[in-house]
């Protein structure tokens, strides 16, 4: 008998340590792939950076706790999400109604987001080309996003050699 109730005592640990660490989220991870959404709460991090969608609809890059870029969203909707199109463009919504895009919409693909360690959120196209960034970067790094007459954008030359030397040193 006296085996029998260790033995449930100790499943009843494990099964409620278990039940407790089901309740913490999972890690934030430091991007957002084509299809993929943000719900309110929902973030990227990267050491003491954080890219948030607040409970405001206000989409806000963070350093260590100190806001550097907002989308300016704040109180304009509620409920919001914030979702990396497959067609690249970044978008607010409220519902079905956009509050706020990235302007980036181009043809269907592999686009994603990312918190980069050095404070920049990019997006990037299939072809690894930012399109679109926050231009928050610190250190070093410096990323041109240079807008076309044909409502596309491509990163400098230089910058992009950058971004790219950036990209294959953090993988």
């Amino acid at each position: 008998m006296a085996a029998s109730a260790s033995t449930a005592v100790i499943l009843f640990f494990a099964v409620t340590t278990m039940m407790s660490l089901s309740a913490i989220p999972a890690f934030a991870s430091d991007r957002l792939n084509s299809g993929h959404q943000l719900d309110t709460g929902g973030s990227l991090a990267q050491g003491g950076y954080l890219f948030i969608i607040q409970n405001d609809c206000n989409l806000v890059l963070y350093d260590n706790n100190r806001a550097v870029w907002a989308s300016g969203t704040n109180g304009k909707a509620s409920n919001c999400f914030l979702k990396m199109q497959n067609d690249g463009n970044l978008v607010i919504y409220s519902g079905s109604r956009a509050i706020w895009a990235s302007n980036t919409n181009r043809q269907n693909g592999n686009y994603y987001l990312i918190l980069q360690r050095d404070r920049n959120v990019v997006i990037y196209d299939n072809s690894n080309n930012a399109i679109w960034a926050t231009h928050t970067n610190v250190g070093n790094a410096e990323i041109t996003v240079i807008p076309h007459s044909n409502g596309t954008a491509a990163a400098s030359g230089a910058a992009q050699n950058k971004v790219n030397e950036l990209y294959i040193s953090m993988y």
